[in-house]
């Protein structure tokens, strides 16, 4: 490996306009449009209600994409949105928000959709191959999550061209295949059964505070991934225009992906029975279409799960990488690799974080930790807009947030509201996530060398690339 020097130069964009694209949409399309629906379900009793949930996060997700596409488009360097945070609040804040994820956000993503598909998808699509590993006295589920974590973070050690190439596949067809199956279930079969029968014999009407936060946890948990992008702006070609595009565009494709599907799984199921199915797609598929469809279904969604987790690999390496670069993760970690230009150490420290977190929590608890975590980073990321504009008023801006100020604002409230119940309900998720955050801003204080405020900006503004022409 070699020592980095912000090798950000138009010759080291490896990825285009689609694999970009690719990337939100496939960290956006995880084992969380499949797992959430019945969690939001249980909380909530009409499809109305139901169905208004998964608009609110999708609404919640592009308000919170539009944003970052103003701080990506400013200053396209990998690392995601710690330059950003540097620039706003200060290297402290920055340093909490980095480390936090770096212990939750990326490798719990990572652990969660591993386990995820090491539960539901994998013992459908292998069989009795599933239960090798019992064998050896391992458990078959930890032995596939490790097996995907580790061989994902391999395929991104060899290079992000690579990786990249892969997630177009890896998305494009799942996505594809599944928004025509959905169409064609809703075409042949309308809506007369499943939930919407009892649409007209139970009152819709609007959830407790509580209830709608509860519900919209495991829904924001669905919807991350809308920022992916930004993680690798240094790799993106044309990233003024392209950047935003991929934000944007991949939120949106999502959403409606989303809706579409959340319609389909209430024409299958009642929204008593769908609170109970746990795995919504294979259960809809073995429903419908019996072993063959709930089979290739399932492929289908193996696909996307891959898809997802490989996005999430590639961009949370990157995180480690910057702040490497600002001395404040091990300095190895501010390396590339000599041939593949990828940042090993990062790619590696994250596989290992994400495999302990698997060992340690429950599939439910590691998607509750990671989400209050997400909410944390993301309110502090997207409000980041509005101290920029202030703090940093003449600074080119390729792209301007659409809606400012209203789309980060109503982004934070909504975060807020959810961050609230937690804190009120002791959620122990939130409580360690919060943890993490202030002991990493402590320790920064207490034992990191702090510049000042003038020194960091012009420290950040010159690694980040922001005063390029």
């Amino acid at each position: 490996m070699v020592a980095v020097r912000d090798p950000h130069h138009e010759d080291a964009r490896a990825l285009g306009s689609l694999p970009a694209l690719a990337l939100v949409a496939g960290s956006m399309l995880g084992i969380g449009i499949f797992i959430a629906p019945p969690v939001v379900a249980a909380q909530l009793d009409h499809p109305g209600t139901f169905l208004a949930m998964w608009i609110v996060g999708g609404l919640s997700a592009l308000f919170g994409a539009l944003a970052v596409a103003e701080l990506g488009a400013m200053m396209p360097r990998a690392g995601g949105d710690y330059p950003y945070l540097r620039l706003a609040y200060g290297p402290g804040t920055a340093f909490g928000v980095g480390w936090l994820q770096l212990l939750a956000i990326f490798p719990g993503s990572l652990a969660t959709m591993a386990v995820g598909t090491a539960s539901f998808q994998l013992p459908v699509v292998l069989g009795p191959y599933y239960e090798l590993p019992a064998q050896l006295g391992l458990s078959p589920m930890m032995f596939w999550a490790f097996a995907i974590i580790i061989g994902l973070t391999a395929l991104n050690h060899v290079g992000v061209a690579v990786s990249g190439r892969a997630q177009v596949v890896l998305t494009g067809i799942p996505v594809l295949v599944l928004l025509a199956a959905s169409v064609g279930v809703l075409v042949t079969q309308g809506t007369e059964g499943g939930a919407w029968a009892t649409s007209s014999t139970t009152a819709m009407h609007a959830p407790g505070i509580e209830a709608a936060a509860m519900a919209f946890l495991p829904v924001y948990f669905a919807y991350s991934g809308w920022n992916a992008a930004i993680f690798v702006g240094g790799e993106i070609r044309n990233p003024s225009r392209n950047l935003p595009r991929a934000l944007v565009g991949g939120t949106l494709g999502v959403t409606a992906l989303y809706f579409i599907l959340c319609v389909g799984f209430l024409d299958v199921f009642p929204m008593s029975d769908l609170a109970n199915v746990g795995e919504v797609g294979t259960a809809a598929a073995g429903t419908l279409f019996g072993r063959i469809g709930e089979l290739g279904v399932t492929l289908l969604i193996l696909l996307a799960m891959l898809g997802s987790i490989n996005g999430t690999v590639l961009t949370g390496s990157r995180i480690a990488y910057s702040m490497a670069r600002h001395g404040h993760c091990p300095g190895s970690a501010g390396r590339l690799h000599s041939r593949f230009r990828t940042p090993v150490v990062g790619l590696w420290m994250q596989a290992a974080v994400a495999m302990v977190l698997v060992l340690m929590q429950k599939f439910e608890q590691l998607m509750n930790y990671t989400s209050a975590a997400m909410l944390i980073t993301g309110t502090l990321t997207v409000m980041a807009v509005v101290i920029l504009r202030r703090k940093m008023p003449d600074t080119k801006r390729p792209y301007r947030a659409w809606g400012y100020p209203f789309t980060p604002v109503l982004y934070a409230l909504s975060s807020l509201v959810v961050l609230a119940v937690l804190a009120h309900n002791l959620d122990p998720s939130l409580a360690l996530a919060a943890i993490w955050f202030v002991g990493a801003i402590v320790v920064h204080h207490l034992f990191l060398r702090r510049r000042s405020p003038a020194q960091s900006i012009a420290a950040t503004m010159a690694s980040s690339g922001a005063t390029d022409g």
